[in-house]
């Protein structure tokens, strides 16, 4: 048997160190399912239900999760977001590697907020603000949010927990504004810098041939904020 360790990356750890204590996490969209195995092999949990919507990728997770042995651990469910759980049969979410928006939808599809588990880990590979202003108007408070540099790219990873009022905005940090994390902010994050100037960098390059359109404005709003907050690092 190939008990030979997963590999993981900078942002899959920062998710896994997030994940610490929780007995059953659920690995919404498992891919491949190197996180799941990552998360039974360094003891992080002692249960995973890994689910994915596509039963082809679900059956190399499971391929995965046999070559080393950690199969009787898992739970593997084909199936849309969040509706393979029942409430209260997980203790902790975890949502890598989607848009934000997708991330949002599978959230408040939800029967009772996050099935009844206590935390939900995200990573978002794009549309960060539609996920993190999901959060915030639905009273959700994030309690912790790193920026992981992989592969020469800078990933968000933020963890929260349901809350009975929206959070504080932190002085300083502009408001409506959520493509980059008011904790991370407020925590002066090393990398929040390099990600600020690399967003501010894209949205620049964008509004050159965005004059006159309806997103000009947009574009103006986030170049303004991303500003700000450099200016008050």
């Amino acid at each position: 048997m190939n008990r030979r360790f997963v590999h993981t990356t900078p942002r899959l750890d920062a998710a896994l160190e997030m994940l610490s204590g929780y007995r059953t996490v659920a690995d919404i969209g498992c891919d491949h399912g190197r996180l799941t195995a990552a998360l039974l092999q360094k003891e992080i949990c002692e249960r995973v239900i890994a689910s994915d919507i596509s039963e082809p990728s679900l059956d190399k997770a499971r391929q995965l999760i046999g070559r080393i042995g950690l199969d009787h651990c898992v739970s593997f469910r084909v199936g849309d977001g969040c509706s393979v759980l029942m409430p209260g049969e997980c203790d902790a979410i975890v949502l890598l590697g989607m848009g934000g928006t997708l991330m949002a939808r599978i959230l408040d599809a939800c029967s009772v907020p996050l099935m009844q588990a206590k935390a939900v880990v995200l990573q978002p590979m794009r549309a960060q603000d539609d996920v993190r202003r999901y959060l915030y108007d639905h009273n959700y408070q994030i309690v912790q949010d790193r920026i992981a540099a992989d592969h020469d790219r800078l990933y968000q990873v933020f963890k929260a927990v349901p809350g009975d009022s929206p959070e504080p905005i932190p002085d300083g940090f502009p408001k409506d504004f959520f493509d980059i994390g008011y904790r991370s902010f407020a925590d002066r994050d090393a990398l929040l810098p390099a990600l600020c100037r690399q967003q501010l960098a894209c949205h620049q390059k964008m509004l050159r041939t965005a004059s006159g359109t309806d997103g000009e404005a947009v574009l103006r709003r986030k170049i303004d904020a991303l500003q700000q907050i450099l200016q008050s690092l």
